[in-house]
């Protein structure tokens, strides 16, 4: 299943803590949670089974609310 979700209000400064250095905490996330994440800006696309997808999309929502503190949190760095 594709989702997909816009980080909304864009803030460029969130966007970057939440993708990491090389997006590093998109590749984590996709590793734990088995799904593929692809972004372009604030548009965001999770592919994977339905119950990942949407655990991977809710983590995103939390972390760029939280400035990604919680994907540290979770995976570390």
């Amino acid at each position: 299943m594709i989702l997909r979700h816009s980080f909304i209000p864009v803030n460029n400064k969130r966007l970057v803590n939440l993708c990491g250095p090389g997006d590093e905490h998109l590749r984590r996330l996709e590793e734990a949670l088995n799904v593929n994440i692809a972004h372009k800006h604030e548009d965001f696309r999770v592919n994977g089974a339905k119950k990942d997808a949407e655990a991977a999309i809710e983590l995103l929502q939390a972390a760029y609310e939280s400035r990604a503190s919680l994907l540290r949190q979770r995976f570390g760095k």
